[in-house]
């Protein structure tokens, strides 16, 4: 009987990868399952459709949602699967952001590469994240969202005719694609408003699942803990970065193997404090590049999805 390994094995000297990029809630999954082909999801493998080729389908998400590891934990075995499998020369389809070009296009060194960019208004990405049961952080989906697709055009200088773009505007957010491009023309802090003024309307709804509070491995921790934060810096404007301090101050005592000292906590917060600011910053940045993208002429013409003929006519060429 032929192996899975050996059925996912196209050609020792020349396994082929199909990059399957975009940002969160863009569809990815749906547009390799309607346009390209057949993923069978008990056994993860990808068979392009009018081709027996098959392809290994490598995505962290896999570990989280069906093995319930933490995010960390998936990345960490997600490496390893990742790396066994190119040993073994497998053919690879990876889902993943794209956010990076060097780290996206450097890991496959060895394949022959086929990027297939799905393209979503950010607005539905943010709606369609929403609905998962894995819920981002709507900061993240944004910075995933404005980093991805600033790399358009680096990507296509990169592959040529192996890259192609495809367009997810999924049915029914007409009247949200309308009013977030209304609050886009007044700029950055019309923009933020919009977007705090969803999520004071459902809270929850956009609520991260990764947003979970951190419980200390012991009373004795915990009770150092609150027993030193008073001697600090500490006011009330620090309880949004609490959970770190708190992660912190945990390392420091099992270090030490005693209370670290209020010394050491007012590092930690005064740390967290400059975190918090370049979140700030780095999240003003990001909505400012959605602005400049959705209000530019360039980038209209750079996301014109590539057509669906020579979208099918690229990928069996590569699939041969």
């Amino acid at each position: 009987m032929i192996s899975l390994v050996q059925l996912l094995k196209e050609a020792v000297d020349d396994p082929k990868a199909i990059i399957l990029a975009g940002g969160a809630g863009a569809g990815k999954s749906y547009t390799i399952k309607n346009l390209l082909g057949d993923l069978d999801e008990k056994t993860g493998v990808f068979t392009p459709k009018g081709s027996s080729t098959k392809f290994k389908y490598m995505n962290p998400d896999v570990y989280v949602e069906k093995e319930d590891m933490s995010l960390g934990q998936a990345m960490g075995k997600f490496r390893d699967v990742f790396q066994s499998t190119q040993d073994e020369k497998e053919n690879i389809i990876w889902d993943t952001t794209g956010a990076n070009v060097k780290n996206t296009l450097s890991q496959l060194p060895d394949y022959d590469k086929f990027m297939v960019m799905v393209y979503t208004h950010p607005i539905i990405s943010i709606l369609q994240n929403a609905k998962r049961d894995r819920k981002l952080p709507l900061d993240a989906v944004i910075k995933t969202w404005n980093s991805v697709y600033g790399n358009i055009a680096d990507y296509k200088k990169s592959l040529g005719d192996k890259f192609v773009l495809v367009q997810n505007i999924v049915p029914g957010y007409e009247k949200e694609v309308e009013a977030f491009n209304k609050a886009v023309q007044g700029g950055k802090d019309s923009l933020e408003k919009y977007l705090a003024d969803l999520v004071a309307k459902d809270g929850d709804k956009f609520k991260s699942t990764f947003a979970k509070e951190f419980k200390f491995s012991s009373n004795e921790i915990e009770q150092a803990f609150n027993t030193t934060l008073p001697q600090t810096s500490y006011t009330k404007t620090d309880d949004a970065i609490l959970k770190n301090v708190k992660k912190e101050f945990e390392k420091e005592y099992n270090k030490k193997g005693e209370n670290p000292g209020a010394q050491v906590l007012d590092r930690k917060l005064q740390s967290a404090r400059k975190t918090k600011e370049r979140n700030i910053k780095n999240r003003d940045e990001n909505l400012k590049g959605v602005v400049d993208k959705l209000t530019s002429p360039e980038f209209k013409n750079i996301i014109e999805p590539t057509s669906s003929d020579e979208v099918k006519s690229k990928f069996q060429n590569f699939i041969k």
